[in-house]
């Protein structure tokens, strides 16, 4: 006799979220090997099956997490009315809203990305750490300007601001304060954009001796504050104008920024969150 035929799974096994929702992940019980033969006709089977149950149940809505190992399910969810909702290097997450008789409220994926601009000033000689980018929107324009960079999923402002310096040109600093924030609309798929502007300071012993990421900087200087306020790819008026005037305020002690503190989370929640607060 030959071996019986695998059985499927009664339904996707899930966890709830806050809102009546349920989480699929899809290394949880229920999914079929996708190595097996039939695996998405099974998977086309036992999802059926599940979002009969959920509806029943009076789940609202359903998140579907799916592996690149698993792409091959990701049409069967498709065509049983799942959207793309996000999707990071090894899965996608697809969501359905299941009651038929009031509208969605399955949040949008993030609607930002967040950047930061590190402003280095070293108090002993009273210059400014400039770059010129070597790819990017501001290459090839003889542009000297501050190091920038993008958050990393769970990291802070200042840490952001702190290791692209440390990656950029290899000069290790300290956070002093928040200079300014610009809020814009042109990030990159239609995404808003917010930008930190980052006192730094050069860490107490640490060296002035600028090593480049040739992998994405041209060249490296420590510049005045009289001539990073005189680039002339600033246009005057612009919301860069505006911030650099701030850190060169910041750097003569006029001007303060928001200092951070670093306090518990709160809410029962693990971790850390920067809280910025004037400190005079």
């Amino acid at each position: 006799m030959g071996s019986a035929a695998p059985v499927a799974a009664a339904t996707l096994r899930g966890s709830a979220d806050r809102y009546g929702g349920v989480i699929v992940d899809d290394d949880a019980e229920g999914f079929p090997d996708e190595t097996r033969g039939g695996a998405v006709e099974e998977f086309e089977e036992t999802l059926a099956r599940s979002l009969d149950a959920w509806r029943a149940e009076g789940v609202r809505g359903v998140w579907l997490k799916l592996r690149t190992a698993r792409a091959a399910y990701v049409p069967v969810a498709t065509t049983a009315g799942f959207e793309f909702h996000h999707a990071e290097r090894e899965y996608v997450m697809l969501t359905k809203w299941l009651p038929k008789d009031e509208p969605s409220t399955i949040p949008a994926n993030a609607s930002h990305q967040v950047g930061v601009g590190a402003f280095v000033y070293d108090e002993e000689g009273g210059k400014v750490l400039l770059v010129q980018e070597r790819r990017g929107p501001a290459s090839g324009r003889d542009l000297w300007k501050m190091p920038t960079g993008l958050l990393e999923a769970g990291e802070d402002i200042p840490e952001a601001a702190m290791r692209e310096v440390s990656e950029e040109t290899g000069i290790e600093t300290e956070f002093g304060a928040v200079i300014g924030l610009r809020h814009g609309h042109f990030g990159a798929f239609g995404k808003s954009d917010m930008f930190a502007v980052v006192g730094l300071r050069v860490k107490n012993g640490a060296s002035r001796e600028i090593k480049i990421q040739e992998q994405e900087i041209e060249a490296a200087k420590w510049a005045t504050v009289e001539e990073f306020l005189a680039n002339p790819n600033i246009e005057a008026g612009s919301h860069a104008a505006a911030l650099h005037a701030l850190c060169a305020k910041w750097s003569a002690g006029d001007y303060h920024g928001i200092a951070g503190r670093k306090l518990p989370l709160g809410f029962g929640r693990p971790g850390e969150v920067y809280t910025y607060v004037r400190d005079d």
